[in-house]
């Protein structure tokens, strides 16, 4: 298995307390956001696949807050230049009759498939998770393996909601024996997890009654942020 992929993925693995797969999908995000905005904006490669795919809002306004507004106007610039030219092309000769009452030439069924595919592409997305794939089947690879490294695999603690499904539907790909074995293995410690959350927030929700105005928080405190971040992905 490629280095260049286990080490990031072990990284993740030493904290079981947090979703491993939200750290490392943090963590490829901000490293092609990083990417987006060094010098490689300008070469040529990628300016054609940013040119066509644009990106998503949650990368526009991350990027937009990194500073660099001259080297996102750039990218933002071409794009539209790409945009529009793509538009002309689909409607230049073929423009149905005024105010587009009659589509006669199919002109709306193509602008409108064209628009919805450029709206939900983003080259970051793409970039993310084609590695995030690759992460995936790292893990299952040290989980498999056994060892130190399958020792951490093994020991973390759950995982957000998102990431757990995604978990055991690659699972299918281990082998009926495997995916059987990795289920076992990480379903009592998901439901344990989730269970004591579950319990941290209905405490959480009696602190805010007077009778329990001077009890202790327990683990309660930051128990609303966690599950949000178990439930919705990303780290609380």
């Amino acid at each position: 298995m490629d280095k260049i992929h286990t080490i990031p993925v072990l990284d993740a693995l030493r904290n079981p307390e947090t979703c491993a797969f939200c750290v490392m999908h943090k963590k490829l995000e901000q490293d092609a956001i990083n990417f987006m905005l060094s010098p490689a904006y300008m070469e040529d490669n990628v300016r054609m696949d940013t040119n066509r795919t644009g990106f998503c809002k949650k990368h526009t306004n991350a990027m937009y807050k990194e500073q660099n507004r001259l080297g996102l106007a750039l990218m933002l610039h071409t794009h539209m230049q790409q945009l529009n030219k793509d538009i002309t092309n689909i409607v230049k000769g073929r423009m149905p009759t005024p105010f587009f009452k009659k589509d006669v030439n199919g002109v709306l069924p193509r602008l409108k498939k064209h628009l919805e595919k450029v709206e939900s592409s983003c080259y970051i997305c793409d970039k993310v998770e084609s590695t995030f794939e690759r992460y995936i089947d790292t893990f299952f690879h040290l989980w498999s393996k056994g060892g130190e490294e399958g020792k951490l695999a093994s020991e973390q603690k759950g995982y957000c909601l998102p990431h757990f499904i995604q978990l055991i539907n690659a699972a299918d790909n281990l082998g009926r024996s495997k995916r059987d074995r990795f289920i076992d293995e990480i379903l009592p410690k998901q439901q344990a997890a989730m269970a004591e959350l579950e319990g941290d927030l209905d405490w959480f929700t009696q602190k805010f009654d007077h009778a329990n105005a001077n009890e202790p928080w327990k683990n309660s405190k930051d128990a609303l942020p966690r599950a949000m971040a178990m439930l919705g992905g990303g780290e609380a």
